[in-house]
């Protein structure tokens, strides 16, 4: 409605990314979470800009979604040699504000998604490899090639890891190290998977 809001259109202008938006409550705020052209952002539900974060993005094509956790915490990554960054979301006077927590050039995800499982984070990133890192500090615990640059899901303890060049693995979700439990290929359909 914007003959309440009035603000949705004027305050934000950079493009579009290809991250999916979330609804987030961060900062004791309710918020629409996004990864767009240039930064992450955190906007009202009447379109006023929260608080903003640059430093994930690669300003070509931002297409990981941001990882949430904690009320307080969004995880940021991107790929074109750049990598991934924590903030935390606090209360700053009257609005609110991101304080990046750490920086992993490593974890320069391109598009196949990160996820959160217990204080880990699991995603492609450099070289094309699988990484684990702690999601508090940003070390790594291990990375492997895996199957290659993709996307994965978590279920049941386990990443179903999908590479581009059409190979599945199952990988146990533990920062304990890297430990396949099998893999195959699908039928190649004349383009990356």
């Amino acid at each position: 409605d914007r003959s309440r809001s009035g603000s949705w259109s004027r305050r934000l202008t950079e493009g579009a990314g290809y991250s999916s938006p979330q609804i987030a409550t961060l900062g004791g705020r309710r918020q629409i979470v996004q990864f767009a052209a240039e930064s992450c952002f955190g906007l009202s539900p009447d379109g006023r800009l929260l608080w903003q974060y640059d430093g994930a993005s690669n300003r070509t094509a931002n297409i990981a979604t941001p990882v949430i956790w904690d009320n307080d915490k969004v995880f940021v990554s991107s790929a074109y040699g750049t990598g991934g960054g924590l903030v935390q979301i606090r209360k700053r006077g009257r609005g609110l504000q991101a304080n990046e927590v750490y920086f992993q050039d490593k974890m320069a995800n391109h598009h196949g998604g990160v996820v959160r499982v217990d204080d880990h984070l699991y995603g492609f990133g450099s070289g094309g490899r699988l990484y684990c890192i702690e999601a508090s500090s940003g070390e790594i615990a291990w990375v492997d090639q895996s199957v290659g640059k993709g996307s994965l899901i978590y279920a049941d303890g386990q990443l179903y890891c999908l590479s581009e060049s059409h190979r599945i693995a199952l990988v146990e979700a533990t920062p304990d190290g890297y430990r396949e439990n099998g893999r195959f290929k699908i039928e190649y359909f004349g383009k990356p998977s």
